[in-house]
C-alpha cells in the first residue's frame, strides 16, 4: 500500500468521525478473513457517503435510472465511484456543468450525461461518466482515486480474439506498435480499452481524472499518453483532482452555492501532505 493510500484511509476515516459522526468501523473481507478499517462505512450507513447536500437527489435520481448500479464497495469512503457521483452531480444535474468542464480545461460544451455508461454492449467497457456536447461528441471519463494501477487483463484466449477482432482495428497507426502485442496491451488493458473508445470516432475525447497526490497512477499515465499518435493524443486529458475543485472554488463563472459545495468535496478528498 502506498503513502498516498495510507494518507488518505487516515484522512478519510478522520472524516468519517468528525464530519459524519460514525465511530464504527465498516468491514472488509480479505482472504476469507472479515477485517475491519476505520475508513469503510457499516453498508446499512452506504448513502453517507454521498455529501448531504445531494444525498435525497442523487437517491432519488438512481431510482429513476437503475441501469446505473452502485458498485459493491460503494461504502467505502475511498470510492471513485462515489467521488465521480459527488462531483458530477451537482454540477451536470443542478447546474454550471460548463464551468466544471472548463475547470478540467475542456470545452465546456454540454447537452448530457449518463454515468456508467457502456458505449458497445459487444465489447463491454463500463465508463465511469460520459457526458457529450450539442453536436453529439462523446466524452468517456475514467475516475480513479486510491487504486494505485490501472486494470489490466490476462493474456488468455478470450481476451486476444478481442484485441484481434475489437481492438486492433481501431487502434493500429493511432498508438506505439508495441503497444498492440498482446503482452504489453494486456498490462495497459484498461487504459487502452478506454482510448479505443476515443479512437472509434474522429470527435471524442477520453479523460483520465485522478489525484496528482496518487503518483502510482501518473508514473503510469504521463508515459502512455507519450505513446499515442498525436491526432488522438490531443483528445486524451489527464486532469488532475487538485486542480478541477480549486479551479471550482476559484472562478468567477460557478454559482457561489456550486463553489463553496466544491470545498466541501476538498475537504472529503484532497489530501495536500499525501504523497504517492
Amino acid at each position: 500500500m502506498s503513502s498516498y493510500t495510507q494518507s488518505l484511509q487516515r484522512h478519510l476515516a478522520a472524516y468519517k468521525a468528525s464530519r459524519l459522526g460514525v465511530k464504527e468501523s465498516g468491514t472488509f473481507v480479505r482472504n476469507g478473513r472479515e477485517r475491519h478499517y476505520a475508513h469503510i462505512l457499516p453498508k446499512e450507513l452506504r448513502w453517507l457517503n454521498v455529501l448531504e447536500q445531494i444525498r435525497t437527489e442523487v437517491r432519488e435520481y438512481l431510482e429513476l435510472h437503475p441501469e446505473v448500479k452502485s458498485h459493491k464497495y460503494f461504502h467505502h469512503l475511498n470510492s471513485s465511484q462515489a467521488f465521480a457521483i459527488n462531483l458530477f452531480f451537482p454540477y451536470f444535474e443542478q447546474g454550471a456543468p460548463s464551468a466544471l468542464l472548463q475547470a478540467m480545461g475542456l470545452s465546456g460544451e454540454f447537452a448530457g450525461w449518463q454515468p456508467e455508461h457502456i458505449a458497445d454492449i459487444s465489447e463491454g467497457t463500463n465508463v465511469d461518466v460520459m457526458w457529450h456536447a450539442p453536436s453529439g461528441a462523446k466524452t468517456y471519463c475514467e475516475v480513479k482515486l486510491s487504486e494505485q494501477e490501472f486494470g489490466v487483463a490476462r493474456d488468455d484466449r478470450r481476451h486476444r480474439q478481442k484485441l484481434d477482432e475489437i481492438y486492433k482495428p481501431v487502434l493500429f497507426g493511432q498508438c506505439a506498435p508495441e503497444l498492440l502485442e498482446p503482452r504489453i496491451f494486456f498490462a495497459h488493458y484498461q487504459l487502452l480499452r478506454n482510448v479505443w473508445l476515443a479512437a472509434r470516432e474522429p470527435d471524442a475525447s477520453v479523460v483520465f481524472l485522478a489525484p496528482r497526490a496518487n503518483t502510482a497512477l501518473w508514473s503510469q499515465l504521463n508515459p502512455f499518453i507519450k505513446q499515442l499518435a498525436p491526432s488522438l493524443r490531443r483528445r486524451v486529458h489527464a486532469v488532475a483532482i487538485e486542480d478541477v475543485l480549486a479551479q471550482l472554488v476559484s472562478s468567477q463563472k460557478v454559482p457561489p452555492q456550486l463553489a463553496w459545495y466544491a470545498l466541501l468535496l476538498q475537504e472529503k478528498y484532497v489530501v495536500s501532505s499525501a504523497a504517492g
